[in-house]
């Protein structure tokens, strides 16, 4: 998160490029020619699909329940995919599902999420480059042959959580696999109407630490019924209380908050991601 703001900061300094991404861009040149040749057909066939989908979401509430949780959609949903992205070659192979908002009234907004996010995603993937290529010296250099190194796999995919004309909320989700998994999170929870990325203080109220805690703890305990599941002790460096309102969390489509902890920060790895739904109502 302290990335994200740093980017917020600059943003406002810096003149938007045309082109945001090299991910973005070159899957776009490529898509140009077959799109031009497709284009009369989907013109014909667009206006009755639109009309249709339209139709559906006011007759049937399980349709609209389902599309909600369809990023692709993007007028509906505001969360989209920009783009897929795939590169492969000896040292490692990246598969990216690049996310972006739009429809939101705020075409400010859009673009500065937008924009940060394509910063975010560069970053990460300029970062795992770079491991990759290290990790296959390193095999080299302690006497493997360049047949013995695993190309180093990334994957970035993204959650939608809650979507209205107010508030939306959706997470990137980024992993490394070599020889174990590796992921991390990054949370985005944005008023539309302000442009703020909301904290837990803006959503729970002044009494979110309390609220949230109670919460975990009660929860960590029932959980630990079962033999199966096994958190860290404080003294381990288990769950002791969240530190501030800026603890990771999204928003779920029941209108709920839902407080994550990455792989290995309150639990064994084998636990995966823990996370913890917040009764109170929000919205």
């Amino acid at each position: 998160m302290r990335e994200l703001k740093k980017a917020k900061a600059v943003y406002k300094s810096i003149k938007m490029p045309e082109q945001l991404s090299y991910v973005v861009n070159k899957a776009v040149l490529n898509k140009k020619k077959k799109h031009n040749t497709k284009i009369k057909y989907v013109l014909s066939t667009v206006s009755c699909v639109f009309l249709t989908f339209v139709v559906m979401l006011n007759i049937s509430p399980s349709f609209a329940s389902n599309v909600s949780e369809i990023p692709i959609i993007g007028d509906i949903a505001k969360v989209f995919t920009i783009e897929e992205y795939k590169k492969e070659d000896e040292e490692k192979l990246i598969k990216a599902k690049i996310p972006g908002i739009k429809n939101t009234g705020n075409t400010e907004l859009e673009k500065r999420i937008n924009y940060e996010i394509m910063l975010k995603i560069n970053e990460v993937l300029d970062e795992a480059e770079a491991r990759a290529a290290q990790y296959k010296k390193a095999v080299i250099e302690t006497g493997g042959k360049e047949e013995d190194y695993q190309a180093l796999n990334i994957q970035i995919d993204y959650k939608v959580g809650y979507s209205t004309d107010k508030v939306v909320s959706f997470a990137i989700l980024k992993s490394e696999t070599l020889a174990s998994a590796y992921t991390e999170w990054y949370f985005y929870n944005i008023d539309i109407e302000t442009g703020k990325e909301l904290n837990l203080r803006d959503v729970l109220g002044n009494d979110y630490k309390k609220i949230v805690d109670e919460t975990i703890y009660k929860e960590i305990e029932e959980r630990s019924k079962n033999p199966d599941n096994i958190y860290f002790t404080k003294n381990e460096g288990g769950f002791s209380g969240i530190e501030n309102e800026y603890q990771n969390f999204y928003i779920n489509k029941d209108g709920k908050v839902v407080i994550v902890f990455e792989k290995y920060e309150i639990a064994p790895g084998y636990m995966g991601t823990q996370e913890f739904e917040i009764e109170k109502q929000i919205f």
